[in-house]
Formats: structure tokens, C-alpha cells, sequence
């Protein structure tokens, strides 16, 4: 059956997505952020297979936006448009919801898969004040969503949680975060306490993470990375006026 789940659905984020601030070390672990995801659906009869082991081919990466939104803008023309013609202005309003998920931030991710727990922190610092900000990746009907410090990969399907990570911080600035990148069977995000993270997108697993800027120097990280051929580029911010600046990773090693 043809994957149309790009033509079928449309996705709604809300901004109910919060982190208690709190300086009692216990209180901050038990901190939890919560969004909800809506979808609605044109067509209730569409299932839609999760192969998530098949990965994201770069070379998918060069073709104009269709049915997966595979990188932060969908395409690189950064036109975020898509051509697909199954949902227009004549049938819109028959859409309808089909599913509601809950994903939970910080280290418990209620009643779905897991967490798995990465980060050069310790657990003990709370942030408070964020939201989910970023686009929503779509490769093999698996959707990718990202807040600071946290990444889930949700199904397409019924938008069952299939795995959320989780980045004990050090601090900084939680303003947002924009987005992951995918390359092969694996995905890349960036934290805000300056961390270049490789994740495998089939199961959640840390593979690396590299220091991408100082935290000292008070530079933060919030653009999603951008794979191009063999590289991840990831950008910088920083609170004093310091020049911002790019760096390219190798996506196997980093």
C-alpha cells in the first residue's frame, strides 16, 4: 500500500508543555513537562506501517518534499510546501481527530516505553518555561519531536510512544528547541548546555555526543542540525555578542 500519511494527516502541537522550576533537588527529578499531540485524519481507513529499521537514506534528503518531512524545513529549498493534492479547500472540513497523544518530559515518560537517560549533568537542575518549538520530523511513518533536552519518536499511526531520551542537563538557556536531523538510522539533536547529541533512531540508544561549544563562554544551542552529504552541521547562540559559528560533524563518529 502506498505511504500517504503526509497527504492523510495534518499535525497540531499545543503549548501546553511545561517544567516546574524548583530548587529542592528531589522535586526537580520528579519535574515532568507534558504536551499534547493531535492528529487529524482525512480518510480513517489509512494504517500505516512503522519501518522505522529501514532509516532515512541520504540520498531521499536531495528530493523535493512528498510524503515524509524528513528535515527541519521538509526540503531543502526551505519552502516548507508541500505539492500533495488529497487534502484541499473542498474536503478540509471533513477532517476530523483521530488520535491525541501525551509525551511526557524529564526522566519518566508515564506509561509508554522507558526512558532512556543520557547527559553530563547530574539530575539535579530543573528548568522551567519550555515548550515544544520545533518542527516535527516524518520518516517511515515514524514522527520525531524534540524539546529541550528531551527527544521522542512517536507512531504514526495511533501516535503511541515507541521511545523517549532523555538529557540530564548542566544548565543554560531553555528557550526551545528547533528540531533533529536524520541520517541513515540515526538522529541528531542539539542540547542546551552546548551537546551534540547522535541518537539511534530506531530505538532511542545513545550512540555519542561531543562538546559543540563552550558553556563557560556562555554559548547555547538551540537550531536543529542539518545533514548534508557525509555531514551534520550544527550552529551556534551566545548570550555575550560572541560571534556564532558552524561546525560539521561526521555522522557515523561525530
Amino acid at each position: 500500500m502506498r505511504n500517504r500519511s503526509a497527504e492523510a494527516f495534518a499535525l497540531c502541537t499545543t503549548t501546553a508543555f511545561t517544567t516546574p522550576t524548583t530548587s529542592n533537588a528531589k522535586a526537580a527529578k520528579r519535574a515532568k513537562a507534558i504536551s499534547l499531540f493531535a492528529f487529524l485524519a482525512f480518510f480513517a481507513g489509512f494504517a500505516f506501517t512503522v519501518v522505522g529499521a529501514q532509516g532515512l537514506d541520504p540520498a531521499a534528503l536531495l528530493k523535493p518534499l512528498a510524503d515524509q518531512w524528513t528535515s527541519y524545513s521538509g526540503d531543502y529549498t526551505g519552502r516548507r510546501y508541500s505539492a500533495l493534492t488529497q487534502i484541499d479547500q473542498s474536503n478540509v472540513k471533513n477532517l476530523t481527530l483521530a488520535w491525541v497523544a501525551k509525551i511526557t518530559g524529564g526522566t519518566g515518560s508515564g506509561p509508554a516505553a522507558k526512558t532512556i537517560v543520557g547527559g553530563e549533568g547530574t539530575g539535579d537542575i530543573a528548568v522551567g518555561g519550555a515548550a515544544v518549538k520545533g518542527a516535527v520530523l516524518m520518516v517511515n511513518n515514524v514522527l520525531y519531536v524534540t524539546a529541550p533536552d528531551n527527544v521522542w519518536a512517536l507512531d504514526a499511526n495511533d501516535g503511541h510512544e515507541l521511545w523517549h531520551y532523555f538529557w540530564k542537563t548542566k544548565g543554560g538557556t531553555h528557550i526551545g528547541n528547533r528540531g533533529a536531523a536524520m541520517w541513515g538510522n540515526y538522529l541528531y539533536f542539539v542540547t542546551p548546555d552546548d551537546y551534540f547529541v547522535s541518537l539511534d533512531a530506531r530505538t532511542g540508544r545513545e550512540r555519542w555526543h561531543k562538546e559543540a561549544a563552550s558553556f563557560a563562554q556562555q554559548y547555547f544551542l538551540t537550531s536543529a542540525p542539518m545533514a548534508i552529504g557525509n555531514h551534520i552541521l550544527v550552529g551556534t547562540g551566545n548570550d555575550l555578542d560572541s560571534p556564532g559559528y558552524l561546525t560539521s560533524y561526521d555522522p557515523e563518529t561525530g
